[in-house]
């Protein structure tokens, strides 16, 4: 009768497990069949527009749905004007995130890096294309040279000289303060 009882435990625990790692192979499955479909659409979808910030903590927005961007003044009231980018930026914009696949990154990217740095920037962006949205927070303190972290960085840049370059922008004062 012990013996029973053991031979029954040992088949309930092979089917347990046996469940367990079917149940694996179909999430890792579902995992990749969505990562392989996570692409932007090859053309701009009218809705895609983002809401980028950056800098220390994050303090300056461009949000291009609104049309307007704030300009962190670090010691002072931040600024916010009307800023839009021209339909030129935002397909050269869209084209690079594309380019990148940002639909990949993870919704809190932390690349491994070696060599610290203070002050460091902190990006969060909201891009919004066919009513879906793919959001992404960094707090870029560690330098990373990972292929990802260069790629989502020069993205980064790219906006944010496109907003650089905008005459409005040009316009604002420079903040009299600085970040240590």
């Amino acid at each position: 009768m012990k013996k029973i009882k053991e031979v029954l435990k040992v088949k309930i625990l092979k089917r347990i497990l046996f469940l367990g790692l079917l149940l694996n192979v179909f999430v890792l499955v579902g995992c990749n069949l969505s990562n392989s479909s996570s692409k932007l659409p090859d053309s701009k979808p009218k809705d895609f527009n983002f809401v980028f910030n950056y800098g220390i903590n994050a303090k300056n927005r461009l949000n291009t749905i609104q049309g307007n961007y704030t300009k962190d003044m670090i010691g002072e009231s931040p600024i916010t004007i009307n800023l839009k980018l021209s339909d030129k930026d935002m397909e050269s914009i869209y084209s690079e995130m594309k380019k990148i696949n940002i639909l990949s990154y993870p919704e809190n990217f932390e690349p491994q890096g070696n060599v610290l740095q203070k002050p460091f920037k902190t990006y969060t962006i909201k891009a919004i294309y066919d009513g879906k949205e793919k959001n992404i927070f960094w707090k870029d303190e560690n330098m990373s040279k990972d292929k990802n972290a260069v790629q989502l960085r020069d993205l980064f840049k790219k906006i944010q000289e496109t907003i650089e370059s905008k005459e409005d922008y040009k316009k604002l004062p420079i903040p009299q303060s600085g970040y240590e």
